[in-house]
């Protein structure tokens, strides 16, 4: 115990530095080891399973509607979503692979080993469906600071936040494959408008300034 004296700082300071290549031996891990990987996917299992069911509840008082009609309401909009979030060809996804429940599960994983995910929702002019809201999955080590800098106190690891901590903006870098996968890190910076959210983030808050969380394989860190 007498050696062991880290230094007190918040978990910007703590983990920001050493992010890219925490990232990269977290991935390294779960893509190379058979119990991480085999983790990972039972972490998946634990917290999705086969189908991300909608439970949609409203507050038929609020409202204004009776309670009959509110669960008719309800049947139609679970009937909905179902057919437009679980569509056999992806239909929520605008790469066309993934249905809702593959999202929250890629977003489990992926959340387990990186600390967050990033999805950026688009609105798809083609399509002759009902629901033309799509959603594109953004890979975490795509959000960098430009050209891989240190950043200062409202620029960190790519998310401009204002002084209340707000993310107002992300630096999201271009894909260079087939080279290192991402580019320089001078990529397109994603604006907010005032009321729109262009980028949805989800991560695990702990102590940290930056909207990024701690990595469930931290111990991939080291050695």
């Amino acid at each position: 115990m007498a050696e062991w004296l880290p230094p007190s700082q918040s978990a910007d300071a703590a983990l920001l530095p050493a992010l890219r290549l925490g990232n990269a031996r977290a991935d390294d891990l779960v893509r190379n080891n058979g119990i991480a990987a085999n983790a990972v996917a039972l972490h998946k299992d634990h917290i999705v399973g086969h189908m991300f069911l909608i439970s949609y509840r409203p507050n038929w008082r609020w409202l204004g509607m009776r309670e009959t009609a509110a669960k008719s309401f309800v049947d139609e909009v679970e009937a909905a979503w179902s057919e437009y979030a679980e569509g056999m060809f992806g239909e929520i996804d605008v790469e066309g692979k993934r249905t809702f429940t593959e999202f929250i599960r890629e977003g489990v994983g992926v959340h387990a080993f990186n600390g967050e995910i990033f999805v950026q929702p688009v609105w798809d002019t083609e399509s002759t469906q009902l629901f033309r809201t799509r959603f594109k999955a953004v890979s975490p080590k795509r959000v960098d600071t430009p050209g891989h800098g240190i950043g200062n106190r409202f620029l960190r690891a790519g998310v401009e936040v204002d002084r209340y901590g707000r993310a107002v903006a992300y630096h999201i870098c271009e894909d260079d494959f087939p080279r290192s996968g991402v580019d320089d890190g001078n990529g397109s910076r994603v604006n907010f408008p005032p009321g729109v959210r262009p980028c949805c983030i989800f991560s695990s808050r702990w102590r940290t300034g930056r909207p990024v969380g701690p990595i469930s394989f931290t111990a991939s860190w080291n050695g």
